[in-house]
């Protein structure tokens, strides 16, 4: 599913030498909905990309000042998650499989139609939206080992607190001592539900609602009960 994104995250920068070419483009994806940023040549768009990153990046291969792989290598080992689409006139299988191998996401050759570009880009933020889906579930894994873990050492100890309450209010006559004893014991509960939660976590569930957005339902996973009473 396609995650609904803002303009921001629609960004696509555009670097070829002809900025016929880059208008073309622009024009193109615009309709879409994409925001492009146009870059004339390579050397230009080495420069936009130093200061900004951008989700999709698509690059003319064969360039005078700057070529398309040095785009392609520039990207990587500044170890940006941008997805690289080359775009080449040339027939030239071996500079496609060279950028493919260097980290380019997907390639077009010259001249394409309207609707592969629209495709060819809409996939990649499709696949950009997949990727940070499962990032994200991936941490939320680090944290529900976490919070089991946390909720088993804080187990013991609050079993022994609200048993050694417990036997204060069976025993003690004492009206001050039985309050505190009974705020003690409603705070322990409160710290027990929210155990039960913790350590059941990996229950949790994903909801979708209109619109394509998502959350983390983890009440899902929070009804097996602890034998705290």
């Amino acid at each position: 599913m396609t995650l609904p994104k803002d303009d921001n995250e629609r960004k696509v920068l555009v670097i070829d030498d002809d900025e016929g070419d880059c208008c073309l483009v622009e024009d193109i994806l615009s309709e879409e909905g994409f925001h492009v940023v146009k870059a004339v040549g390579g050397e230009m768009g080495i420069r936009i990309l130093s200061e900004e990153e951008f989700p999709v990046v698509i690059t003319d291969l064969r360039m005078p000042d700057v070529d398309g792989l040095a785009v392609i290598d520039f990207v990587r080992k500044r170890r940006m998650e941008s997805l690289i689409v080359v775009i080449t006139g040339f027939a030239s299988v071996n500079s496609v499989i060279e950028a493919l191998r260097l980290g380019a996401y997907d390639y077009i050759l010259k001249p394409f139609g309207a609707d592969l570009l629209k495709f060819t880009v809409q996939r990649a933020f499709d696949y950009i939206a997949l990727r940070d889906e499962k990032d994200r579930l991936k941490f939320f894994e680090v944290i529900t080992q976490l919070a089991s873990t946390t909720a088993h050492e804080v187990f013991q100890p609050l079993t022994v607190l609200m048993g050694e309450t417990k036997g204060i209010l069976r025993t003690s006559d004492d009206a001050s001592v039985r309050e505190m004893a009974e705020h003690i014991l409603e705070e322990a509960r409160k710290i027990r539900d929210i155990i039960r939660k913790m350590d059941n976590l990996n229950g949790y569930v994903i909801k979708t609602f209109p619109g394509g957005h998502s959350i983390i339902d983890i009440e899902k996973g929070s009804s097996g009960r602890t034998n705290i009473e």
